[in-house]
């Protein structure tokens, strides 16, 4: 027996404004040649995955929780010490630890677990595609959206990582989807299944914390739709909202018992209240340059009238509900470290609406010739810039690129309009110069950092990681060495090591320190060297990651001249093969020398940074003659040539990174001191003075009347007889070569 509902009838569903004819189903060969279109767009997906696949470092903080979770000693970064939430992927962790329990390696389960939230992704699209397809879509409008996943490099990006990005994504538009099926079956008066809406957006809480924003925002607007349509019944949209909303508050009771605070620890490092409007909006700016969002507003506005045709404008009223909330949310807190991760999921709810405005399009004579090269217009923009921005990124590391890069040839030239004919248009000039300043902006805060930079980061780090492991299982460093570092990745989760991380995010006394300000985005809060005494550290690094080093690492030489400065107090301990050790010891000298008797401790002063650089030279020697193009290599062997004594050897090399680096002080002033050196005082002037020349031409003022007075001071320490160049060294370290042997 049918059931009939009680109460008055419920108001018939709007009929749309222009009803269109039943489609007649696509032919047998029609689908079969969809079928191919979608599987030619998951190839190309996948290879795009595969050509930009990395790891970054901080995904291994989340590994090194799910392996001690697996191993049996809970959700902590240390093992045996406090209880501190330094992740912010409670989900991806525990899938994370499941799989060790089998055997797979987080690192390894990681990528295999984004790869297949890739694909998921591509079956959400294309099961929207083969529906358009069904309904009467041409078959290249309904393979646009799929086609959008396969060439938009940030999806490629994330398609991997290491970190919980497609997961979440994947969680969040299979919600969004289900949500716009169980709205329009309850519009329609039909039963609408299973909650699972409102499921998937409750896991994608407790894979990222933005999600119970964007949960709430979702359910908000489909209760309001069913309520002015007179559709809503409290008690059943409880219980249709109950999954998700029994999820989140299952999280937040499970964090207060286990780490005793509401949010996590990393939002008290992070974010604690302070906003960084400016820095969110050039974020958001450059994303949308980027992938030349321009072009998706005509076929978004052609999306809000097909919906509006067919009486469905929840659609793009609900995708509007995740994207813009959350936008303001990114402006808020100052973008993101990691470029464009926490925008990636609008691409495919965008991709789906501009599908939509398409077929919107072409079915209309008018506006049908239109169609195609608009889609092409699309297409290009999401390829080109993006492309473009790899293709010209440099081979070297060069941290916080291209903003903190600044002033080196490898920035001069990186996405410069004038460069490409394309971009010399004038239109596309301004919008690519615009770019270009944006991604300066944000990079500079280390905001929106690319998967170039943190792929060679991490291959950075990884051999001072097993180093450092290698060290702990020889006993030349004790077992329970406690270590402290910024970069609290890759090199504690190799190591093993008990690690202090100075920024706060895996401790929580750091994270509810006063913050002193951030130059960079999340660095506000830093620990202290007294708060390391207190703790017991003893290895303090004096970068952010680098506890060893090899002597031929470009990076070390300012390293060690800023440790050769006696406030700093720095120490440093010959491992072998190359291999060094500086470090500031918290505990003091002589408790460490006892403590780790075997490391052969000494204070870093001059003889020490002339010992390193006379064991780099000829490996730098070595590796500029298998590589004799590499110009850093050559740029480093100049400077540490200088430092050692061999001014012949150095001179035509400085002379040369003079030319490539005209506004650099230091290049100068190395170039003039070996010119004294060699006995040529005249030249050295002339270096100034064509130094000064460069730099006024330039607009710097300041920079050519410091070349000015360099070239003073040398002159007055010339007639005076003074040939060591101190008179000129000014506050430029590194220029006194290292004493010479009699």
């Amino acid at each position: 027996m049918a059931r009939h509902r009680r109460g008055p009838p419920s108001p018939p569903a709007r009929p749309p404004r222009e009803p269109a004819p039943p489609a007649a189903p696509p032919a047998p060969s029609g689908r079969w040649l969809l079928a191919a279109g979608l599987l030619l767009a998951l190839a190309l997906l996948l290879a795009h995955a595969a050509r930009y696949a990395f790891q970054t470092d901080d995904a291994f903080i989340s590994f090194r929780y799910a392996r001690n979770l697996a191993h049996g000693h809970g959700l902590v970064f240390n093992p045996g010490y406090e209880r501190v939430e330094g992740y912010t992927n409670f989900l991806w962790v525990v899938l994370l630890a499941g799989f060790n329990l089998l055997g797979v390696a987080p690192e390894r389960a990681a990528q295999a677990l984004s790869l297949a939230a890739t694909v998921g992704l591509w079956l959400l699209l294309a099961a929207a595609a083969w529906r358009a397809r069904a309904a009467g879509a041409p078959a290249w409008v309904a393979l646009f959206a799929p086609l959008c996943l396969a060439l938009d490099r940030s999806v490629a990006v994330w398609s991997t990582s290491g970190l919980e990005t497609r997961l979440f994504e994947l969680l969040l538009v299979a919600g969004a989807v289900r949500l716009v099926q169980e709205l329009e079956a309850e519009l329609a008066g039909r039963p609408p299944g299973l909650p699972l809406a409102a499921l998937f957006f409750g896991l994608a809480e407790l894979t990222r914390p933005e999600g119970a924003l964007l949960l709430v925002c979702a359910l908000g607007v489909a209760g309001a739709l069913l309520a002015r349509r007179g559709r809503l019944r409290p008690a059943a949209f409880a219980a249709r909202a109950a999954p998700g909303v029994l999820l989140v508050a299952a999280h937040f009771a499970f964090r207060l018992a286990y780490y005793g605070q509401w949010l996590p620890n990393t939002y008290y490092a992070k974010v604690a209240g302070q906003t960084w409007w400016s820095l969110g909006g050039k974020y958001l700016a450059a994303f949308g340059l980027e992938y030349s969002a321009w072009a998706w507003i005509p076929l978004l506005i052609a999306a809000v009238l097909y919906h509006r045709s067919r009486a469905s404008l929840h659609v793009p009223l609900l995708a509007g509900t995740l994207i813009l909330p959350h936008a303001v949310y990114v402006a808020a807190v100052g973008g993101d470290h990691f470029e464009y991760r926490m925008v990636d999921f609008y691409f495919p709810l965008l991709f789906l609406l501009l599908a939509d405005g398409l077929r919107y399009l072409a079915a209309r004579p008018a506006w049908r010739l239109l169609a195609l090269p608009w889609a092409v217009v699309v297409l290009a923009g999401l390829v080109e810039l993006p492309w473009q921005s790899h293709a010209q990124f440099p081979g070297t590391w060069l941290p916080g690129f291209p903003g903190r890069a600044r002033g080196q040839p490898e920035a001069a030239g990186f996405l410069d309009p004038g460069r490409d004919f394309l971009y010399r248009l004038p239109g596309l000039r301004l919008l690519a110069g615009l770019h270009r300043e944006l991604l300066d902006g944000i990079t500079e805060h280390f905001v929106g950092v690319r998967a170039e930079e943190h792929r060679m980061f991490l291959a950075a780090m990884e051999p001072e990681a097993r180093k450092l492991a290698e060290l702990v299982a020889r006993g030349v460093l004790p077992r329970d060495v406690y270590v402290a570092m910024d970069c609290v990745g890759v090199v504690p989760y190799l190591s093993d090591v008990r690690t202090l991380d100075r920024l706060g995010l895996t401790d929580a006394h750091v994270a509810h320190s006063r913050s002193v300000g951030p130059q960079m985005l999340a660095h506000g809060k830093h620990a202290t060297l007294e708060y390391a005494r207190q703790a017991g550290v003893d290895l303090w690094d004096l970068e952010s990651a680098r506890l060893l080093w090899r002597a031929d690492e470009p990076r070390l030489l300012p390293q060690l001249f800023q440790a050769e400065r006696p406030e700093v107090e720095a120490y440093a301990a010959r491992l072998g093969d190359g291999w060094w050790l500086l470090a500031r010891l918290p505990q003091g000298g002589a408790r460490a020398r006892l403590r780790m008797p075997r490391l052969g401790l000494q204070r870093v002063d001059r003889a020490v940074t002339c010992a390193i650089a006379a064991e780099a030279v000829p490996r730098l020697q070595e590796r500029l003659a298998r590589s004799p193009d590499d110009a850093p290599t050559e740029d480093h062997l100049g400077r540490l040539l200088a430092l050692t004594g061999d001014d012949a050897g150095a001179l035509p090399i400085l002379q040369h990174d003079a030319e490539r680096r005209p506004e650099s002080p230091q290049t100068w002033l190395r170039l003039a001191a070996c010119q004294v050196r060699l006995g040529d005082v005249v030249v050295a002037l002339r270096t100034f003075g064509a130094a000064a020349g460069q730099a006024a031409r330039r607009g710097d003022a300041a920079l050519a009347a410091r070349f000015e007075a360099m070239a003073r001071s040398l002159a007055q320490a010339a007639a005076a007889g003074d040939t060591s160049l101190r008179g000129a060294r000014g506050a430029v370290a590194g220029v006194e070569p290292c004493p010479q042997p009699r």
